[in-house]
Parts: structure tokens; sequence; C-alpha cells
């Protein structure tokens, strides 16, 4: 017999052993279409998710067959099935599971959970086992029930009369309630069950705990949500629960025990276990990270109004949609996903062409102007220094390596969609790229700087049956690209979506519910976060209206103060900017950087230049405008004002040289010698830098619009009515109490009034109270209009 070398028979035994799967057999107390058991499974195996794993789930089905032959037989057949299985680890959910097999079990390591009944009291010592024991968070539920009921004078937990609820009662005895009067009863039969909630009063609150193995007087066990649906339809007082489907099956709230998270926790105890720590070792813990649920549509039954406190304290919401909300956020995800992923693709293929690795953009051209026709956008062919091409513009002269996603491309690393704002235009795009890899180094990069205006109305007009469902979409800066409330997107991308964007910022969880206030109404929110991208899906709809009556005076003082206070940070700003180019006059390199650092500290500006003494746009930052450089635009009433008497000016509404409404800030500059040398100015888009500050103040049924004294309409929601003059323009015409108030507006800094118009949107005429105040700098004035319907 040929001898097997010493050193190959190690070799061969440690790969062995190495390749055989970790076993893991999972005992459930009840049944696959149980919830609770789903859950329980699908934490575990969240955490223990190693492909590698051979599982073994057996089902005691205690929850429908609930006699005692029945548990100790589906005790012996767990048994058996474990006894052939021979598991490395054994995972235990729920009472019967260790009662009726687990308790004895000694040939692996067992882990429990869901377990109600106190171990040390009610099963044997065992040091191969440890686990997790279910709190019921019955002080957190009783907070809640007289937070939202005050008149409730006493509470009634009711459960099924088993081994579950046993614990559960046990627990429950433990606690103190303070002056609350608290009972317990455990019912076998669903018509006893009914006697007692028939006999429920108005300032009484019940608690269903465990709802698994009520019967009918055939001995038929009756499905938990059927109890749980009855019990909410015939309780005199309101109905809550320890876990989270029984709130999901219709009761109001409660602080719950989640089966996934529960379903976590004892996979991590397995997980020490099969890292080498002994069960012995580690201590038997209780439910951790419960969750406050409320259902908005059972609440509503109660006709209760939920106040703003509410949006720290609910961990998740459960509705009833007409539409599922899942279905309406996995719709608008995939959507995205399916969009990023068509782009990446044909990227990715265009970066592994002959055409793009040549560097020829003679030869790469035709490729991405094929590409550039499936999706709007820019195409761009980027250099490794930051220059780019762009199939509309070939060569731009432009240069993008200051742009945020720059220094990844230089890593090798994809870009799959970083958001940017284009100042000018107030529009936003999203840039994708990949870089372009020659024998192993980066030569290039191909990308698009996606517009996403149109599908965005698309998305609109999808959700347009839908009645006060939203959506909005984050980036993975958590600042918003698309929503169907496109006013929303004229700021800055640091503009925030009012009470929604902190709360997404503390979000641990990839997807989930939550309610938040907007400052008018509470609101649902559904979120969901792209494991492709990073970015975050929100869909919401309104719970109630939370605001009370508003006063208009501090409505129009808070918004006029926002404005003045950004208007004077700009003014400062660029003053310290003319006194600091005075040293450089001489050197374009340092009037170029006092530039770029005006503009990088005035986000609300779309461009900053040095006009020269002569009327030059001598300078323009950023490069995206050197078009204009050399421009003569001494002729705009600013320039000749500033020149005339030497001192800072703000225009009114013009058409820059730039191609766009714009308003100017300009600051002098002299010389050492104290003679004027030109002027540095701040260019403004009017809705992109207004819309940020006035928007989070335009409560229903309140309307901001802002008028030049000559009666040119700059800035209003209604953005059919943006660029009109009120005094002539035929929309008018026909309101002449609007026109005869309008001059009474231009004539004075503040006032008030009432006049007849048409409603936001155009589609009907009302009635409106007005009130107005004034912002400006340097002599100049804009009419800061606030208008109530009536």
């Amino acid at each position: 017999m040929r001898k097997v070398p010493l050193v190959i028979l190690i070799i061969s035994i440690l790969f062995c052993s190495h390749i055989l799967a970790t076993k893991i057999m999972v005992v459930q107390s009840y049944d696959n279409d149980y919830s609770w058991s789903r859950e329980l499974l699908d934490g575990i195996q969240t955490v223990l998710s190693d492909p590698s794993y051979e599982w073994k789930v057996f089902y005691m089905d205690t929850r429908l067959q609930t006699s005692e032959e029945w548990k100790i037989k589906s005790g012996v057949l767990a048994s058996e099935e474990a006894s052939a299985f021979k598991p490395d680890i054994l995972i235990v959910c729920d009472d019967n599971a260790m009662e009726y097999f687990a308790k004895d079990y000694h040939d692996a390591p067992v882990v429990f959970c869901g377990v109600n009944l106190d171990p040390s009291i009610h099963y044997s010592a065992n040091a191969n086992q440890t686990g997790v024991i279910e709190t019921i968070f019955a002080n957190g539920t009783i907070s809640m029930i007289l937070e939202l009921f005050p008149e409730i004078q006493a509470v009634r937990f009711i459960g099924d009369d088993s081994e579950t609820f046993e614990g559960m009662k046990e627990q429950i005895q433990r606690l103190d309630f303070g002056d609350t009067s608290v009972e317990i009863d455990g019912f076998k039969v669903f018509e006893d069950w009914k006697n007692y909630i028939e006999g429920v009063s108005p300032r009484e609150a019940v608690v269903l705990l465990s709802v698994r193995t009520i019967e009918d007087r055939s001995g038929n066990t009756i499905g938990a949500h059927d109890i749980t649906q009855w019990t909410v339809e015939n309780s005199s007082g309101p109905v809550f629960g320890v876990s989270d489907f029984i709130v999901r099956d219709g009761a109001v709230g409660g602080v719950v025990n989640s089966g996934f998270e529960e379903g976590r926790q004892v996979a991590i105890l397995a997980s020490r276990i099969l890292s080498g720590s002994s069960a012995s070792e580690i201590e038997i813990e209780t439910s951790k990270n419960p969750k406050t649920l409320l259902n908005t549509e059972a609440l509503s039954m109660w006709n209760i109004e939920l106040d703003v406190g509410w949006t720290d304290i609910v961990d998740e919401v459960i509705t009833d949609w007409s539409i599922p909300a899942q279905s309406i956020l996995n719709l608008i995800m995939t959507s995205f996903e399916e969009r990023l992923l068509g782009i990446i693709s044909s990227l990715r293929i265009l970066a592994s062409c002959a055409e793009v690795k040549s560097g020829d953009w003679s030869l790469i051209r035709p490729l991405l102007e094929k590409f550039n026709i499936n999706y709007e956008g820019l195409a761009l062919y980027i250099l490794p220094d930051g220059g780019y091409y762009t199939v509309q513009r070939d060569w731009t002269g432009l240069n993008l390596s200051n742009r945020g996603y720059f220094p990844d491309l230089l890593e090798g690393k994809e870009v799959l969609g970083y958001q940017v704002l284009s100042r000018s235009t107030g529009k936003r795009s999203v840039v994708f790229a990949v870089p372009v890899m020659d024998n192993g180094k980066i030569s290039a990069f191909v990308g698009l700087s996606a517009f996403f205006e149109n599908w965005n109305f698309s998305l609109i007009e999808r959700l347009v049956l839908l009645p006060d469902i939203h959506f909005y979409v984050f980036d993975v800066q958590n600042s918003l690209a698309m929503t169907d409330d496109t006013a929303l997107l004229l700021g800055s991308l640091d503009y925030p979506v009012v009470g929604l964007s902190e709360r997404l910022g503390g979000l641990s969880a990839d997807d989930g519910s939550l309610i938040y206030s907007d400052g008018e109404s509470l609101n649902t929110a559904y979120f969901k976060k792209s494991t492709q991208c990073g970015w975050t899906f929100v869909i919401s709809k309104p719970i109630s209206d939370v605001a009370e009556e508003k006063d208009m005076d501090l409505i129009l003082n808070s918004v006029q103060k926002s404005i003045q206070e950004q208007f004077n940070l700009m003014d400062s700003s660029l003053a310290k900017g003319a006194e600091e180019i005075r040293s450089v006059l001489q050197d374009p390199s340092g009037i170029r950087k006092i530039l770029k650092d005006l503009y990088s500290n005035n986000p609300q500006v779309v461009n900053v230049s040095f006009i020269d003494i002569e009327g030059v746009l001598k300078y323009i930052y950023p490069d995206e405008f050197d078009y204009v450089e050399g421009d003569w635009i001494g002729d705009q009433e600013q320039v000749v004002e500033l020149h005339r008497r030497g001192l800072p000016v703000l225009s009114q509404s013009f058409v820059a040289v730039e191609g766009f409404p714009a308003l100017d800030l300009e600051w002098p500059v002299f010389t050492k010698e104290g003679e004027l040398s030109g002027s540095l100015s701040l260019l403004i888009k009017p809705e992109t830098f207004l819309a940020p500050l006035i928007i989070p103040k335009n409560y229903e049924p309140y309307e901001f619009w802002v008028m030049q004294p000559d009666g040119l309409i700059f800035y209003d929601q209604d953005e059919m009515e943006m660029g009109r003059n009120l005094f002539t323009d035929q929309l008018y015409e026909p309101f002449e109490e609007l026109r005869v108030l309008g001059i009474e507006i231009s004539q004075k800094e503040s006032g008030w009034g009432e006049y007849r118009f048409f409603s936001r949107g155009m589609d009907t005429v009302v009635v409106k109270e007005v009130k107005w105040s004034s912002v400006g700098l340097h002599g100049t004035q804009w009419r800061l209009i606030l208008t109530k319907s009536n």
C-alpha cells in the first residue's frame, strides 16, 4: 500500500475541514405563515449571511395545533430532525420550542429568542445555552396611551392562554405603573374573548399581548389578524399592541419588540459562538431596540390630531394608502436605478472602446454623440488634468479639476451620480463618469452631465392620480435632486426640505417610515436608500394640519429679515473684497483668486467679476463665463451710477450679458492713491436667491411675490408671472383694483390692502389680503409682498 506523505495528509485534512459547511438549524415554535416567525428568520439570516452556511429550518406548528399531545409530538419530531442534521449550532424561537425540545438538548450550542418565560425558573440549567428573553415594553406602551388618550384611567392587557402569555404576564406583574390601574387576562376561546372586550369602557385601553392560539368553539385556531381586527372594531376604548404585527393589523400603536430586530440580536450571539466563544461565556440578554409604532389610519378613527412632538417619538408609521406606499416607492427607485444602470453600462462600454482609448477626439466624438442621443445632458470626454470636450461644444476650454467628484475619478473610482447646480440657470444636473484605462493606467474619463428636469416631470405625471402624495429624491450628500414640488429645486444644493432633510441625516436604517413636520402639516414618509448608488427615495403624505393660524406680520417680518440679512452679508463680503483687491490690481492671478474666494463664500450668486474703469468686464469667475470677458458694459445703469457717485450700488432687474435676467451688486475699487479703478460685481439670479428664503414660510393660504417700484415682478410662486409688469402687462388689465393698489405699493415702503386676482395655479379668482414691506441696499428697494387668499 502506497503511503501518503504526512505533509500532504495534514494539508488535506485542513482543506477538507475548511470546506465543510457550518450547519445552522432553526427551530420555530410556530408556522411559516405566521409573520412573527418570518421576521425572526429574516433577522437571523441577515446577520448569518455567509453563503457557505448550510441551513435547516423546522416549524413545530404549535400555533395552529395547540393540543398538549401535538406539542409533545412536534418536540419529538424536532429532536429527530436535529439528530439527522447534526447542527453546529441550534437557534430556537419562542417558548414552545424551548419547553418541548431545546431545554434538554446537549449535542450543540443552543441560542434562543422570543422566549418570554424566565429560563432560570422554567428551564433546567444548561451551560451550553444562551439567548434573548423577549421583553414586553409595557411601560412605554402605557405612556404612549396616556399621551394620546389622557382620559384613560385603566389599561387591560389581554392575550391567549399560552406559555408565551404566561411569560408576558410574569414580566408585566413585576412592573410599576404608578396610578394607572392594570389588569392582565388570558383566554382560550374566542367567545370568552368577545364577551370580555364588550365590557371595556371608553375610559379603558386594551393592550393585546399574544394572540396566536385563540380558538373557536370547535377547537380551530383563529388567525391573529382576524382577532385584532374584531377587537379594534368592537372595543369602546383604544386598542394597542406589544408586537409590530398587531399594530399593522389595526391597533393604534405601541412600543413594540420587532421580530426582525430580535432575530438579528440572537444571530449576533450565535455568530460569537461560531467564532469560538462558548455559550456559557455569553450572558442572556433581553430584547433591544424597541420601536414606537403608530397606525395613523387607526388613530384617525378617534379624531385625534398629533402635535409636532411625535416626529421625534415615532420610529415607524403604519398607513393604509389607496396604493401601497412601498409599491410607489419601489416604482420611483427602480426607475432611477434602471436609468443609472443604463448610463453606467454605456459609459463602461465606451471606456473600453479602442477609439476612446486612442485619445483622438475626432474618433471619440461620433461614439459620444450616439450615446448622447439616448440621454438628456452633456456627454463628456475628460482629460486627467480636468480639461474636457463635449459633443455640443467640442473643446470647451474649461476645467473640472475643482469639482467635488474629480478626486474620486483620479483614484480610478466611478462616479455614480454627483449632483451639481448651475447658478446661472438654477438647473441641476447629475454627473456620471468612469475611467478610461490604457495599459493599466488612467488615460481619461468618459461621462455624462445628465439633465433630470424632464424625467422629474414624467414622475410627477405618473403620480398625478395619487392625491396628496409627494416624492423627494436625495443624492448621497442628502441634497434634493428631484421632487414634485419643483419650487424647492430653485434654491442652492444646500437648501433643505423643511422637516425632512434633517431627519434623513440621522437615519441609521436603509428603509423605513417616519413622521415629520414641514411647519404646515404633519406628514408620514416612507424612505428607501438605493444600494446601487446611495441615493435616498422618499414619498410622503400629510396626516393632518398642525399649523395654527399664522400671523401675517410675523411671517412677513421673518422673511424680510432673512432677505435683508443675506443682502447685508453679501454686501460686507463684497466690501472686504474691494478693499483686498486694491493691493493686487496689477496682478491678474491675485485678482482671480479674490474672485474665486468671493464666489465660494457667496453661494447665492451666479458669478463674480472685476469691471475696469473703462466699463470692460475684465475678469470673471467661474470660468464657464469667460466667454463674456472683454465685453463692454459701461452703459449699464448700475455701472454708470457707480462711476458717477463712486459709491456701491444695487441694480434693478436687467438682462445681463450672460443672457438672463439678473441683479447686480457692485462695490467701487480704488487705487492706493484713492482714484477709482473699477468695481467688483456679484451677479444674482433673483429666483434662485429668493426661493430658499421664501419657500419655508410659504404656508397655505399665504403666498409671496416681489416687485420693483416700477411694477416689474421678478419673483412669484406662479412662474408664469415672473418677468411681467403689473402696470403694463395684459394679464392684469381686468383687475383694476390690483393695479391701483400696485401704485400704492410702489410708492410706500410698507402697507396693507386687498384685491381680487387668480389663486395659485391661475384657475379661480379669489379675494386676497395683502401686506408688504421693503428690502434692498444703497438706495435701491424692492417690495416684498405677502398675500392671504380668503
